[in-house]
């Protein structure tokens, strides 16, 4: 009879084991979808005088810092948000400026400007004669 109950306990263990995985696992109902990952990227000018600054997916109000100074960014509705710098630094952060926002800091990604990347070597379009020793 022992051996009864100790398989009924253990039986009972692993269901309800098993049942609080599931509900763990299930979403929750009326829960809120999750927020898109905020981006921002930094593209040098083809001259390198300047980088443009972008970003997507922010809430205001968020804070720009280029390693030495932090300045507000203008965030609009949508989350979105351009702006230009004069200078060839292309390391920013996305701060937020409130404790409860999402995203409290994103690291600004460098990429290429169209006009920047370096030119494919392109072949010479006249014939060449090859040369013969006399």
């Amino acid at each position: 009879m022992h051996l009864h109950i100790r398989r009924a306990v253990a039986s009972l263990f692993a269901s309800s084991l098993a049942l609080s995985g599931a509900i763990a696992l299930a979403p929750a109902a009326g829960a809120v979808p999750a927020l898109p990952a905020a981006s921002c990227t930094v593209t040098p000018s083809a001259d390198g005088t300047s980088v443009t600054i972008s970003g997507e997916g922010f809430t205001a109000p968020r804070n720009l810092n280029d390693g030495e100074s932090t300045e507000p960014l203008n965030v609009d509705a949508n989350g979105n948000f351009l702006l230009k710098r004069f200078q060839k630094n292309v390391n920013y952060t996305v701060l937020a400026v409130k404790d409860s926002q999402n995203f409290t800091f994103v690291n600004c990604k460098v990429v290429q400007s169209p006009t920047s990347q370096q030119p494919s070597p392109s072949s010479s379009t006249g014939h060449h004669q090859p040369r013969h020793n006399r």
